[in-house]
């Protein structure tokens, strides 16, 4: 399915908040095509936010690296490290209640790639599950399961690894 489909039938969902595209932030020039698409269209999407799933996809406001939102500058528990892989994830959804967080990479070797990252464990090898292949997949996948649950903790979900395997792309 494609973004722009995808956004469509969100749109028509009692449940959920598409917002109006807000062009006045500019966005990094190395994003994915669809997320790309997602904010040429949106603001950003409230997906069944009276469910005990709900969660938010941030718009471009918002489209931070995910360090920066967990971990503000004067908070003592984080440091950058230089280089570090986790730099270049940014913040895609989130759902403060539940502490619950969805980073996108921007790096080269995992363009794309959508992680949990749920506050204990952000970026922690082995507890960064890569939870979509893409942006499109995320979005479709929350969406689908009408914010009953997570859907890559569920049993058939198919394991796609963890952000600090080796690439597939």
């Amino acid at each position: 399915m494609k973004i722009t489909e995808l956004i469509e039938m969100i749109k028509q969902d009692k449940n959920c908040n598409v917002r109006p595209a807000n062009h006045d932030i500019a966005m990094p020039a190395n994003i994915p095509e669809d997320l790309k698409e997602f904010f040429e269209l949106t603001d950003g999407i409230r997906l069944f936010e009276e469910r005990s799933f709900g969660i938010n996809i941030v718009g471009r406001k918002d489209f931070i690296p995910t360090n920066k939102r967990l971990y503000p500058p004067d908070d003592v528990m984080w440091e950058e490290i230089e280089d570090h892989v986790s730099n270049e994830w940014y913040l895609i959804a989130e759902t403060e209640q539940l502490s619950q967080y969805i980073s996108v990479d921007l790096t080269k070797e995992r363009f794309g790639q959508c992680y949990d990252s749920f506050y204990e464990t952000h970026s922690l090898e082995g507890d960064s599950a890569i939870v979509a292949k893409n942006f499109t997949d995320l979005l479709y996948n929350l969406y689908s399961n009408k914010g009953k649950h997570w859907y890559w903790l569920q049993p058939e979900f198919i394991k796609l690894g963890d952000a600090y395997d080796e690439p597939t792309l």
